[in-house]
């Protein structure tokens, strides 16, 4: 089962494992919980939460292509439980933040003063055309997606960038 970032398997209520890919420290992208027991051939085993003694975790850093794991730290049960619960709380942080900014986002029209509304995403290419085609794939250009809003009653358009925000914006529904 996933939680926004969060996956418990087999299930969130008594889970074996968790991995988390949201809400994590910064330069970490991946971290995983396992819930373990001492016995078995490595020393210890992967059990169900409500029979874990200890649990490990493992870390994932930003580098390079694979991002190199962390070896196992030991933590306790409920050190464990910190640590979903800070990567919980870092979400909610998150995602008061995105809430702030889509807030504080003027789209009235200042002509009209009539909002402006969602008509998708559209896409302009930067640079020089090529000598033998206008395709965006030749070398110097590049293919820019924006969002783009319109005033239904003078066309006055305002962009946004693709990647920073969610489109629509909440409250704006598209055409």
């Amino acid at each position: 089962m996933s939680d926004r970032g969060i996956e418990f398997k087999p299930n969130m209520d008594d889970p074996k494992y968790v991995k988390l890919t949201s809400g994590l420290p910064e330069g970490i992208s991946r971290a995983e919980i396992s819930y373990r027991k001492a016995g078995g051939l490595r020393g210890s085993r992967e059990v169900h939460r409500s029979a874990a003694e200890f649990a490990h975790l493992r870390t994932s850093a930003h580098t390079g292509y694979d991002g190199g794991r962390s070896a196992p730290e030991q933590l306790t049960l409920g050190h464990a439980e910190r640590y979903i619960e800070q990567a919980r709380q870092r979400m909610r942080e998150q995602d008061n933040e995105i809430r702030r900014i889509h807030e504080a986002v003027d789209l009235d029209c200042p002509w009209c003063e009539r909002r402006r509304t969602y008509i998708g995403v559209l896409g302009f290419i930067t640079g020089v055309a090529g000598i033998l085609t206008d395709r965006p794939a030749e070398w110097g250009q590049e293919l820019l997606h924006q969002h783009a809003y319109r005033c239904d009653r003078c066309g006055s358009m305002q962009y946004f960038a693709d990647g920073f925000l969610a489109h629509p914006l909440p409250g704006r529904p598209g055409t």
